[in-house]
C-alpha cells in the first residue's frame, strides 16, 4: 500500500502541470505570509507547495530560464505589494508568462504546460494581487487607526500558541504575535511592544509583565 502511494505521488510529481501550480501557490503564498497576518498557515503552506514543486522539478528536465523568470515574477508581486506600482504589476506578468512558457527546453514537447493553464494562472496571478493588495491596504488603515499609545498595555488572550509566533486576539482583532517565550492558546497576556503588524507579548503574571 505505501509503495502504492509512494508511486502515485511521484507520477503526481512528474505531471509538469501539476509541478507548475505547486510552484505558482507556493509563491502565492509566501507573498500572503509576507504581508497578511494570520497564525502561520500561509507560511506552511508556502513550505509545503515549494518543497514539492522542487521536488518534482529535479525529475522534469527544466529550462532553468524560466524557472528564474517565474521566481523574480514571484519577487516582483511582493514588491509591488509594498510598492504598489503598475509597472512592476505589469513587468511580473510578462516574466511570469515568459517563465512559463519556456520552464521547459523545446526539444521537450509533450512536457509543455497547457496554454489554458497558463492562461489561467495569469489570470489567477493578476486577481491575487489585486485581493492581497487589498488585504495590505486595509492592514496597513488598521495599523494607522490603532496607535501605539493605545495597544501597548492592553490585555489579550493567545488563540493560536505562540512558539515563537502565534495569534492574540485583542481590541476585537487578531493580531500576529511573538514572545521571548512558548505562551498556550486560552493564556491571557500584555502587549508590551507593537512592530509593524506585529505585536510583541508577554504572559500576564511573568516578571517581564509592565508595571
Amino acid at each position: 500500500m505505501d509503495s502504492e502511494l509512494t508511486q502515485a505521488l511521484w507520477s503526481l510529481l512528474t505531471n509538469p502541470n501539476i509541478v507548475y501550480v505547486l510552484l505558482i501557490v507556493g509563491l502565492w503564498a509566501t507573498a500572503a505570509a509576507f504581508y497578511v497576518p494570520g497564525t502561520g498557515l500561509m507560511e506552511v503552506a508556502a513550505i509545503l507547495c515549494l518543497v514539492l514543486a522542487v521536488a518534482g522539478l529535479t525529475q522534469l528536465p527544466v529550462n532553468v530560464v524560466g524557472v528564474v523568470l517565474i521566481l523574480v515574477a514571484g519577487v516582483v508581486f511582493i514588491i509591488d505589494l509594498k510598492v504598489q506600482s503598475v509597472a512592476l504589476t505589469v513587468g511580473a506578468l510578462v516574466a511570469l508568462v515568459l517563465g512559463s512558457v519556456f520552464i521547459f527546453p523545446p526539444a521537450e514537447g509533450a512536457l509543455r504546460i497547457s496554454p489554458w493553464l497558463i492562461g489561467g494562472v495569469v489570470l489567477a496571478s493578476l486577481g491575487f494581487s489585486g485581493v492581497a493588495l487589498s488585504a495590505v491596504i486595509r492592514a496597513g488603515r488598521l495599523q494607522a487607526k490603532v496607535s501605539t499609545e493605545t495597544l501597548i498595555g492592553e490585555r489579550g488572550v493567545v488563540t493560536a500558541a505562540i512558539d515563537p509566533v502565534g495569534t492574540v486576539q485583542a481590541q476585537s482583532e487578531l493580531w500576529t504575535a511573538i514572545a521571548d517565550e512558548p505562551i498556550g492558546a486560552g493564556a491571557e497576556v500584555e502587549i508590551v511592544a507593537l512592530e509593524g503588524l506585529t505585536v510583541r507579548v508577554v504572559r500576564v503574571g511573568s516578571t517581564q509583565q509592565r508595571r
